[in-house]
């Protein structure tokens, strides 16, 4: 081998154990970035309401009871606790009107949230789809405010404001 190849093949080697470092170092910076960590919560977040929002706006009279029981899985705090003490008011009203409701997100983000502290706001718009009696089901469009709170078992709904679009 002349010493021109073994010049080339040296720098060759070096580069590439720089370009390797440099990558690497790269990976190990964005994988310990506390931006990565703020989008992942927001991310779960995301995905924890809406899928709370989801079953909060779904009863369906003949299995209220199980759907009454998911919401409170997926509420805390006062919200929770109101929810509880209203069961079977709830389960009543629909009874009584034969109410089948389902719902779909449509759209969600996060306003506010804080990691440490484990409380988020997000809003949020749900397309309702409500049937009483046996009849037709009717769409709606929902525009919430929601907040947050991260438990032991993720995050879940502490409140919601309702307006119509």
């Amino acid at each position: 081998m002349t010493g021109t190849a073994r010049r080339g093949l040296v720098v060759a080697a070096v580069v590439s154990v720089l370009l390797a470092a440099w990558f690497g170092w790269s990976w190990w910076s964005a994988a310990h970035d506390d931006g990565l960590a703020v989008a992942r919560d927001r991310d779960g977040l995301l995905s924890a309401a809406g899928n709370a929002l989801v079953v909060l706006y779904t009863i369906d009279y003949r299995t209220g009871p199980q759907d009454v029981d998911r919401w409170l899985q997926v509420t805390t705090g006062q919200l929770g606790k109101d929810l509880g003490g209203d069961r079977q008011s709830q389960l009543d009203r629909a009874n009584t009107t034969k109410t089948v409701a389902t719902a779909t997100l449509d759209q969600a983000a996060v306003t506010q949230l804080n990691s440490a502290a484990g409380t988020a706001e997000l809003i949020a718009v749900l397309t309702v789809r409500v049937s009483t009696g046996g009849g037709a089901p009717a769409s709606k469009l929902s525009r919430l405010t929601v907040e947050t709170n991260r438990t032991v078992d993720g995050w879940k709904v502490s409140a919601v404001q309702a307006g119509t679009a």
